[in-house]
């Protein structure tokens, strides 16, 4: 059994989405230096860590 049905092949990304009831939702990414983060608290502590002591 194949993941996607032969009928299904020529159906856009929008149309699959339609038929199989798929939402797309935007999401907050943050980055620092060269990494991204889905949580600002995460992104927040990798920045302190960073900072040289007072």
């Amino acid at each position: 059994m194949t993941s996607q049905s032969t009928y299904d092949i020529d159906l856009t990304e929008d149309e699959l989405m339609l038929k199989y009831d798929i939402k797309r939702v935007p999401t907050d990414r943050f980055h620092y230096k060269s990494f991204r983060y889905s949580r600002l608290d995460d992104a927040l502590r990798q920045a302190m860590r960073d900072q040289p002591p007072a």
